[in-house]
């Protein structure tokens, strides 16, 4: 028979009976793990330190029992199997420790139902993490970029809206930046699409380099990024930032075994100066960056000539 590991938490003040459960565990193909506890503080103290699979608690203890244990154990945060061994529990009570959130209960003196007890609840769990983690994949790639993990363009546009509402309420300047890698064609036409991806992993953690905690940066699909600095009330502090981010990408990128040389151009927009409306300001900024790249001046802060430009073109 195979062995499983099984970290236990033993919520118990007997010893005698702890050793008895853990030569149950052993015999029935488990490999145990196990702290056994018999006080609040401690239990709450082991939650915090240690990675669990199953908490084992005795009904009735004379400082604790399995409805201390079971509140500990719901704070926390934890979502472990939770399985009462008690030679005192009542039929009321067991009913009420389900309720409350119990897995399943054992009687001391008749453990038959041990072990597919445990089997059960640690496939049950098990599902339960799998289930969380697709929801939890499911909303990551709603809001981020699965190729560089930072914010996709929903995210962002949410930000930079929140940014807008926040600027009118309280008369405060923001800054956005828009930008481009240049020859990143190049890498997807010499190497194939593999190494535009590593690429643009590359750029991005160049790019937040740059940042502060506070900013934002963002892939907006392709080789385009946006990046909103929240703090920042001038075009001199945006180009400070836009000069920092060019600088990263002096040094070629290395893929595989060749290096290229990707540049990057930058268009920048200040709230309120070059647009009030979150649509506004993108158009501004792309505006900006489209100068740049034409140019090739590295970056370019809008101005109402290009506005005018933008709408004839």
């Amino acid at each position: 028979m195979p062995s499983s590991p099984l970290r236990a938490l033993i919520v118990e003040d007997s010893e005698d009976d702890t050793l008895l459960l853990v030569k149950q565990l052993r015999e029935g193909g488990f490999v145990p793990e196990y702290t056994r506890v018999e006080t609040a503080e401690t239990m709450r103290q082991r939650l915090e330190q240690g990675a669990w699979d199953i908490v084992f608690a005795d009904f009735t203890m004379p400082r604790f029992d399995a409805f201390d244990a079971l509140n500990l154990l719901h704070a926390s945060g934890l979502d472990l199997p939770f399985i009462i061994v008690s030679g005192t529990i009542g039929e009321d009570r067991a009913v009420q420790a389900m309720k409350a959130g119990a897995h399943d209960y054992i009687m001391k003196s008749n453990t038959a139902r041990l072990l597919p007890a445990v089997e059960r609840e640690l496939r049950e769990a098990q599902v339960r993490l799998e289930r969380r983690q697709a929801q939890e994949r499911v909303q990551y790639l709603a809001y981020y970029d699965p190729l560089t993990d930072l914010p996709n363009r929903t995210l962002f546009a949410d930000r930079l809206q929140q940014a807008v509402l926040i600027g009118r309420r309280e008369k405060q300047c923001f800054a956005l930046l828009v930008m481009d890698l240049d020859r990143f064609k190049d890498v997807n036409d010499t190497l194939g699409h593999h190494a535009g991806d590593q690429a643009l992993q590359q750029a991005a953690m160049r790019i937040k380099t740059c940042m502060r905690e506070s900013d934002t940066v963002a892939r907006m699909g392709g080789d385009e990024f946006a990046i909103l600095l929240p703090t920042t009330s001038h075009p001199d502090g945006a180009t400070v930032v836009a000069r920092k981010i060019l600088a990263t990408f002096k040094k070629p990128l290395q893929i595989g075994d060749r290096n290229f040389d990707i540049g990057a151009s930058l268009g920048i927009a200040v709230f309120p100066e070059h647009g009030n409306e979150t649509d506004i300001l993108m158009r501004a900024a792309d505006a900006a960056m489209y100068e740049a790249k034409r140019t090739q001046s590295g970056f370019k802060v809008y101005s109402p000539d290009l506005g005018r430009k933008f709408e004839t073109a």
